[in-house]
C-alpha cells in the first residue's frame, strides 16, 4: 500500500508532533529515575517501554512520508523525501526507537542485562528531534515572542536541571553523611543542590566527598557559571522587548515632549497634543497604517487595505453598486488622518482637494459662524465629495465632534480612478449634485 505525502503543516500532523513532544518530555523525565532508582523493567515498566517503541516506530513511518520545505518550496517527491529523512534524521528517529532493553535483555548474562538496563537512556537522543515542534511554537503568531522566549528558556533549564539532578543522584555515594534528610528526600535534595550549583549560591550544605563526586561539581559550575550569564542577559533582552510597541511609542514621546520644551510651546497645546499621541496609541498601538502597508506587495497590500476599509467603503451610497475592481482603486488609494476634537476639518468657501470617508468617531455640519449644527455625521459617513467632484467651494464648515479616524481621498487621484470607469462616474455626478441641493435646502431652511 502506497502512503501518500503527508504535507507538515495539516491539523493531524501538527497534533501527532505535539503527541511525539509531550511523549519526549515524559520519558525525559521517568527515564533518567528509573536509571537512578534502579527499577526493574517489568509489568507496567516493560509494557510502557514496548509502546514507546511502537510509538516511535510509527513516528519514523509517518516522518519519512512527510514533504518538507527547502528555500519555501513544499517538496513532495516520495524519493527526496526519503533520502532527506535518512540524511538528517533517521539515524537519531532509529536510536530512540530501537527496543534495545527487550532485545538484550534475551541474553541471561548479568552484564548484558546492566547493558540493556543503560540502554534506556538512548531513548533521550528523540530531545534532539523536537526542534521542528518548538520552532513552530517559537514561530507562531498568536502568542508574545518575548513571552514563548520567557517559556522555553525555563523549560530547557528545568530539563536541563533535571536530568544533572539524577546525574548526581546516580554518583552520591552516602547522601545522609551530612545530613539525614538528604537520603530520605534524595530527588528533591539533588534537585535543590543542582539549582543552588547552576544559580551559582552554592550554601555548600551538600558538598562533594568523593573525587567523582568533586570532578562532577566543578563540570556542573563550569556550566552554571556559563548558564548564569546566559540567563541574566536573555531575561534582560526578553523584559525589554515584551512590548517593542510600547517601548517605541514610549521613547517617540520622550523626544516629542523635549522638542515642545525646547520650543516653548503653550501650556494648553502641549495639552493637546499629549491627548492626540494617547488617542493614536489606543486606537492604533502608535502604528501607522499607510507605512507598514507600503511595505507589502500589491496583491498584500490590495487583500490588506480591502479587508481594513471594505465595510466603509460599502457603507457609502455613492460606491453602491459598483464593481470589485472599482472598489479595489479607491480603497488601495485612501490615507489614514485623524482629527482631534474641535477641528476644522473642511471650512466653508474654501476650495476643496479632498473628501473624507469617517471609520470612527463624529463631525458636525454646522454653520459659517458654527452657531448652528445642521448635521452629524458618524462612522461610515462620507463627506466633502461635492468640491471635489464639481470643483465648487466648500459650501459648510465641518468640525470634528470627538476624536475621528478618517480616510481621504485626494481630487487628482480620483479623477483619475473616475477616467477609467466613465458609466460610475456619471452617476457619482448625479448623486453629488442632488446631496449639494439638499445641503443648500438645509440651510436656507435654518437662516
Amino acid at each position: 500500500m502506497k502512503i501518500p505525502a503527508i504535507h507538515p503543516d495539516t491539523h493531524q500532523k501538527i497534533s501527532w508532533d505535539i503527541f511525539i513532544l509531550i511523549l519526549t518530555i515524559a520519558i525525559t523525565i521517568i527515564i533518567p529515575l528509573i536509571m537512578v532508582y534502579q527499577l526493574p523493567l517489568n509489568g507496567l515498566l516493560l509494557i510502557f517501554d514496548f509502546c514507546i517503541s511502537m510509538i516511535f516506530i510509527a513516528d519514523i513511518l509517518i516522518e519519512s512520508h512527510t514533504a518538507y520545505f527547502e528555500q519555501r518550496e513544499l517538496i513532495r517527491h516520495k524519493e527526496s523525501i526519503f533520502k532527506n529523512y535518512l540524511k538528517k534524521a533517521f539515524p537519531i528517529d532509529l536510536l530512540a526507537a530501537f527496543p534495545f532493553f527487550m532485545i538484550l535483555s534475551l541474553f541471561p548474562s548479568p552484564l548484558m542485562l546492566q547493558i540493556a538496563f543503560l540502554s534506556n537512556i538512548l531513548r533521550l537522543a528523540k530531545l534532539l528531534r523536537i526542534g521542528r515542534t518548538i520552532g513552530r511554537i517559537r514561530n507562531s503568531k498568536r502568542l508574545n515572542p518575548s513571552f514563548i522566549r520567557m517559556s522555553l528558556l525555563i523549560f530547557w533549564i528545568l530539563i536541563a536541571a533535571h536530568l544533572i539532578s539524577c546525574a548526581w543522584m546516580s554518583i552520591w555515594e552516602n547522601p545522609g553523611a551530612l545530613n539525614p534528610l538528604n537520603a530520605e528526600s534524595m530527588y528533591l535534595r539533588s534537585f535543590y543542590w543542582t539549582v543552588t550549583t547552576l544559580t551559582t549560591i552554592g550554601y555548600g550544605d551538600i558538598s562533594p566527598s568523593t573525587n567523582l563526586e568533586t570532578i562532577f561539581v566543578i563540570i556542573i559550575e563550569l556550566i552554571g557559571a556559563g548558564m548564569y550569564g546566559f540567563i541574566i542577559g536573555n531575561i534582560a533582552n526578553i523584559i525589554a522587548n515584551i512590548d517593542i510597541a510600547k517601548s517605541q511609542y514610549q521613547e517617540k514621546m520622550e523626544k516629542v515632549t523635549t522638542f515642545l520644551r525646547y520650543k516653548n510651546i503653550p501650556h494648553d497645546l502641549k495639552n493637546k497634543i499629549g491627548d492626540y499621541y494617547d488617542y493614536l496609541w489606543d486606537s492604533r498601538r502608535g502604528y501607522d497604517e499607510s507605512s507598514i502597508l507600503q511595505d507589502l506587495p500589491k496583491p498584500l497590500k490590495t487583500s490588506v487595505s480591502l479587508f481594513l476599509n471594505r465595510g466603509i467603503i460599502q457603507k457609502v451610497p455613492i460606491f453602491q453598486g459598483a464593481n470589485e475592481e472599482f472598489i479595489k482603486e479607491i480603497i488601495l488609494n485612501l490615507q489614514p488622518v485623524i482629527f482631534t476634537p474641535g477641528d476644522s476639518v473642511v471650512i466653508k468657501g474654501e476650495i476643496g482637494y479632498e473628501m473624507y470617508f469617517i471609520s470612527r468617531g463624529s463631525v458636525d455640519v454646522v454653520s459659517e459662524d458654527e452657531s448652528v449644527v445642521y448635521a452629524t455625521l458618524g462612522s461610515g459617513s462620507f463627506f466633502g465629495e461635492i468640491a471635489l467632484l464639481l470643483s465648487a467651494p466648500r459650501n459648510a464648515t465641518i468640525k470634528a465632534k470627538d476624536y475621528c479616524d478618517c480616510y481621504s481621498l485626494d481630487k487628482d487621484t480620483f479623477d483619475q480612478i473616475l477616467v477609467r470607469f466613465p458609466e460610475f462616474a456619471v452617476k457619482i455626478r448625479e448623486m453629488a449634485e442632488k446631496r449639494r441641493a439638499e445641503t443648500e435646502e438645509k440651510q436656507k431652511k435654518n437662516k
